[in-house]
């Protein structure tokens, strides 16, 4: 009888150790590594050094991402929906994994990104940045997160133009073998944005379930 009340408490405990954790913060705290990696990818993208460092990050990335699903295994009740955390850290990995295979594809090709790979991953980075800051308003600013939202679509659509931009100027060329390595090597570019693009529509997603 005596261990029959003891449940009770027990359950009062393990709700309020469930609740815990702040999943928002950790997938701040993952965006944040996201928004270092495609930083590291545009320093890259201007010279074709570093690849080495979005190697690390990504790897700090997959940790972090680790450390949130742990966290939302053990949390019984979230701010937002745990599916919807899920998805937006899921998706936030795979940006990260796009520019790091950019980049070792590159030097195993023996390519150095131009003007137009740097203009693309300038894009890629300042869409990246305003997703995080997204994520930070799911605290309290579902309107700035929508926001934030826009403005990372609008960041990856900007680079999807400048591919068609640097895919039409390479065909111009006389230089047709260097022409189809860039095309290969733009391409991702352009696929990285649409994973981009991917994760500022769960984020609006996110903004419409709690109208």
């Amino acid at each position: 009888m005596s261990a029959q009340r003891r449940w009770p408490l027990h359950g009062l405990r393990r709700l309020f150790r469930g609740a815990a954790p702040d999943v928002v913060g950790l997938l701040v705290a993952q965006g944040d590594i996201s928004v270092s990696a495609t930083a590291a990818f545009l320093e890259w993208s201007k010279g074709g050094d570093g690849a080495a460092a979005l190697t690390m990050l990504e790897s700090q990335a997959d940790q972090a991402r680790r450390t949130l699903l742990a966290a939302l295994r053990s949390a019984l009740a979230t701010p937002i929906d745990q599916e919807d955390v899920y998805i937006l850290s899921e998706r936030c990995d795979r940006v990260v994994n796009a520019v790091r295979d950019i980049a070792v594809e590159a030097e195993a090709l023996a390519w150095k990104p131009d003007r137009h790979a740097a203009l693309m991953a300038g894009h890629l980075h300042d869409g990246m940045t305003a997703l995080v800051d997204g994520f930070a308003k799911l605290r309290h600013d579902f309107d700035g997160a929508g926001v934030a939202a826009d403005q990372a679509r609008a960041q990856a659509r900007t680079v999807v133009g400048r591919y068609r931009d640097a895919i039409a100027e390479i065909y111009r060329s006389d230089d047709l073998q260097a022409a189809v390595i860039a095309r290969e090597l733009y391409r991702p570019y352009a696929r990285a944005a649409d994973r981009l693009e991917a994760v500022a529509d769960r984020l609006w997603y996110v903004v419409l379930a709690d109208v």
